[in-house]
């Protein structure tokens, strides 16, 4: 049963020393509070420890749990029973998704040595490529491709007029050797210079299980020629180093295998639904993935123990929530680049844009040895953030813009988005265990787990608990403004973007006079719905680059990528045919620009004149 009220206040007064005790505003943060989120923190708190952790944590992480095996359902299995045997409401959705399992790859030399090799989700397949070898050294040399404005990704200068083409070896027909990891943009480069494979040497004595498919989710109509049709494989630094060895020589043949089984697959999707005071109310959505890479210890059958406690402590403290929560335990994340996220944002559209106020994704938590505090927001979050940091960790961070990853699949919704981090810094070896058969049980660290789930416990309180949701417009209109700049800067001042800097200016003197309202305001399920309404056209100017129904490819094209090819008007001569097309772009997305302002400008309006 719910502990009661008076209960819950001694539980927090006692074993919070951070807790406010009177509503105003926090020193550190400058951000608000308020007693009924403190309150739930601190209950939350209490039910949560290293011993009630790692229960969760031994039962996921012994299963092997690439996504549509039997060690993910068995882990899905024991996710549902514990949340009911407690009382959670919780479903479970049956799928089919597009899915591609690596199954085995091979590098050799002709009448010469072997080598360990593994290949990459979405790989073409090729059972003996014989080819000759071609170095191409580190990513960083490939020439830039155009993400995020068109479903045909291109290489600089490819196929244009006036404009030079990459200065690269001629690698037509070859296999490729390339300093890095496995991922999708070099395998798009290398397929559109007609490479006939491409070798990823590992800067560091490992491999790392990964995706190489820019497309997101379950493949459609639109994008499915962006799956490629390069087979990859992925070898440790001495073994390129020996290839290149070999090279030195003189032309060298390499033989290269790749093997993926890549097809529909059933999956499951397990969500726990906990209720606000209103049953069809706004609520939040915390999730994270539960498929990984062989026992997926730390990534992340640990985060998924702690959001089976959280979970399990906010249905348990659920009188004191002020909207619900909805928990979902992705499957797909890994092997069909966010398979679950998407179909959930597919299928549930409607849902997530009538009630959905925030998007609080969790990934990598309960590392050993992790030391570097750190978080990834959408500017309305970045506040809620600093102050979930600074009350769980006395530190000051500053949080970063999401890359695009870790199931952010709800851009497309403009759903606000938290995520929080505790890594290993570089000088303690970094996060080597990564994606490899390493990443196994001894590398949870149980009381930074403890405390790791600690800050999304206080993070969500306040989202769940407070009477306005925590939320910031200015800062998500101020960022809008400085990505403006950014983006007229790279254009050299060649594409006129004033328009667009005086809306936006009109703008943010209306946000700040509604920020100044809102404390006066009653909270309500109808006041959440409109705060969010008011960043979700602007969200989906700075994050989204196409159309909010199909999702963007799995690349970072940075805030306001639709205004991307202003970089292109600086490079290039005026009048060349690339200039020409990058100008009709722009103003197109200009247009788009100018009336997501307005439309935020006027939804603002609106909900300041309903406040008085």
């Amino acid at each position: 049963m719910p502990r009661s009220a008076h209960h819950v206040a001694l539980i927090a007064l006692a074993l919070s020393p951070w807790l406010t005790t009177a509503c105003g505003p926090d020193q550190r943060s400058g951000m608000g509070t308020d007693m009924n989120a403190d309150l739930l923190a601190a209950a939350v708190r209490a039910r949560i420890s290293p011993a009630s952790l790692e229960p969760h944590a031994t039962a996921i992480v012994e299963h092997e749990r690439l996504s549509g095996s039997a060690g993910e359902n068995a882990a899905i299995d024991y996710v549902v029973e514990t949340l009911e045997a407690a009382g959670v409401p919780v479903e479970v959705h049956t799928f089919e998704t597009y899915v591609s399992d690596p199954v085995s790859a091979s590098v050799s030399v002709p009448d010469g040595p072997a080598f360990s090799a593994i290949t990459s989700s979405f790989s073409a397949p090729v059972r003996s490529l014989r080819a000759p070898l071609v170095d191409l050294g580190p990513l960083a040399d490939l020439p830039p491709v155009e993400v995020g404005t068109g479903e045909r990704i291109v290489l600089a200068g490819e196929g244009m007029d006036g404009a030079a083409g990459p200065v690269l070896p001629d690698v037509s027909g070859a296999i490729v050797l390339v300093d890095g990891q496995p991922r999708n943009l070099p395998v798009i480069v290398l397929d559109r210079l007609g490479a006939a494979g491409v070798i990823f040497a590992n800067t560091e004595e490992r491999v790392n299980d990964l995706i190489v498919t820019s497309t997101w989710g379950t493949p459609s109509l639109l994008n499915y020629h962006r799956l490629p049709d390069l087979p990859v494989a992925h070898v440790a630094r001495s073994a390129g180093e020996q290839l290149r060895a070999l090279l030195a020589r003189g032309p060298l043949e390499v033989m290269l295998s790749a093997q993926t089984d890549t097809g529909w697959k059933e999956l499951r999707l397990a969500i726990a639904r906990i209720p606000g005071p209103e049953p069809d109310g706004p609520y939040v959505l915390f999730g994270g993935h539960i498929d990984g890479w062989y026992h997926a210890a730390t990534d992340e059958g640990a985060s998924n123990a702690a959001m089976l406690d959280l979970a399990l402590a906010f249905h348990a403290e659920r009188e004191r929530l002020r909207r619900g929560l909805v928990v979902a335990w992705w499957p797909g994340h890994s092997n069909a680049r966010y398979g679950g996220s998407t179909w959930f944002a597919d299928h549930f559209f409607e849902e997530l844009r009538e009630r959905a106020v925030a998007h609080v994704n969790v990934d990598g938590i309960g590392q050993m040895g992790a030391r570097v505090l750190a978080a990834a927001t959408t500017a309305s979050m970045a506040e809620l953030a600093r102050f979930a940091m600074q009350r769980g960790e006395d530190a000051d961070i500053q949080p970063t813009r999401p890359e695009r990853n870790s199931d952010q699949s709800f851009n497309g919704v403009g759903v606000p988005l938290l995520q929080l981090y505790r890594n290993r810094a570089e000088e303690d070896g970094g996060y080597w265990w990564w994606h490899t058969p390493e990443d196994t049980f001894d590398k949870i660290d149980f009381d930074i787990l403890d405390r790791d789930t600690y800050l999304y416990a206080i993070a969500l309180s306040a989202l769940l608990g407070r009477e306005l949701l925590p939320v910031d417009v200015v800062g998500q209109v101020e960022t809008l403004g400085a990505a403006i700049a950014a983006r007229s800067g790279a254009g050299g001042g060649r594409f006129d973007l004033s328009r667009a800097s005086e809306a936006h200016a009109e703008l943010l003197a209306l946000a700040g006079r509604l920020q100044e309202a809102l404390p006066g305001a009653t909270g309500s399920a109808a006041l959440d719905m409109a705060l969010v309404d008011v960043l979700r056209p602007l969200h989906r100017i700075l994050y989204v680059p196409l159309t909010p129904h199909h999702p963007d490819a799995g690349a970072v094209p940075g805030l306001l990528p639709g205004l991307a090819p202003t970089r292109i008007l600086a490079e290039e001569t005026p009048g060349s045919e690339r200039y020409r097309l990058a100008m009709a772009t722009l103003v197109r997305e200009r247009n788009r620009l100018l009336e997501a302002i307005a439309e935020s400008n006027r939804r603002a309006a609106a909900l300041l004149a309903s406040l008085g």
